[in-house]
């Protein structure tokens, strides 16, 4: 019976390169040579016969099957890895916590202070695994989410942790070539749009009585960490959570062209099972320390 079992290294250097397109960076990843990464994915090629990469110098482009192959594969190889960090934790008497986050609440919020946090307790890893996003059920194999929207999901308990106050930001060069008086001088500026909050331009505009403006239009982003990136470059306006960009107001990488904050329904966050709370302390002990730090 023909084996349709590749080796984990064949594996690892196929979906390091479809995260790269490189051979090269892929090697440096993984600790070995360019060479020997391209190797392994002709093995992976030779073994199921079917072309993975489009080669073009150094330069690579998944195949459609290929792109099919690296979904399927890449989510049981990290099961993989988080099953043998539960392993190693068990075996050193440690506590594993599994936990999702959106990437710019982890970045920015999460990250700084979790030095914090793993002083505080001993005994705990933490593992990241990838953020759920809008519409993903909780899946049952994860201690915690922090999830971005209005706290209310099917199945889980929702904790808020920040995010409800948005501040109006922009560039400093922006507001050099638009000065704004008043906030009806928000109604001609170009305006930059998260795509899960969609209505906070609208609450605005009602909240201070700006006319003739249309709410939903302009660039959308699916992360706040890109729209920043796009209110610093100069592209318009944008209502951030006030948290999210502390630290660029401080260094005046963007500045508030106006006093005009408002307080909405969404923010962040933390998600999980009941029943997993009543089973796991180190996931109570992570909730009871993240609501210390609002």
């Amino acid at each position: 019976m023909k084996n349709f079992y590749p080796n984990v290294s064949e594996l690892l250097a196929f979906t390091s390169s479809a995260k790269y397109l490189n051979f090269s960076r892929a090697s440096r990843e993984l600790g070995l040579t360019p060479s020997a990464v391209s190797r392994q994915v002709g093995a992976l090629e030779a073994q199921f016969g079917v072309q993975l990469f489009i080669r073009d110098g150094r330069h690579l482009a998944l195949t459609p099957p290929g792109l099919r192959y690296l979904e399927r594969v890449s989510g049981a190889l990290r099961d993989i890895g988080n099953a043998s960090l539960e392993l190693m934790s068990a075996a050193g008497q440690s506590d594993l916590l599994t936990i999702a986050s959106v990437p710019t609440f982890t970045t920015k919020w999460l990250i700084p202070r979790l030095p914090g946090f793993l002083s505080s307790t001993s005994g705990i890893t933490i593992s990241f695994a990838r953020h759920l996003a809008h519409g993903d059920a909780f899946p049952l194999d994860l201690d915690a989410a922090i999830r971005y929207g209005d706290g209310r999901w099917d199945g889980v308990v929702s904790d808020y942790i920040d995010g409800r106050k948005f501040l109006l930001v922009c560039a400093p060069d922006y507001l050099s070539q638009r000065p704004m008086r008043c906030p009806q001088d928000a109604a001609g500026a170009a305006r930059l749009l998260h795509a899960q909050a969609g209505r906070v331009w609208g609450q605005w505009a009602e909240t201070y009585g700006v006319c003739n403006i249309n709410a939903l239009a302009g660039p959308r982003f699916e992360q706040y960490s890109v729209l920043i990136q796009a209110a610093q470059a100069g592209l318009g306006l944008a209502l951030i959570p006030e948290f999210l960009v502390r630290d660029d107001l401080a260094t005046g990488k963007l500045v508030e062209p106006l006093s005009a904050p408002i307080d909405v329904e969404q923010g962040h966050y933390l998600c999980y099972l009941p029943e997993r709370m009543e089973s796991k302390p180190s996931l109570k002990h992570f909730r009871e320390w993240m609501l210390s730090q609002v």
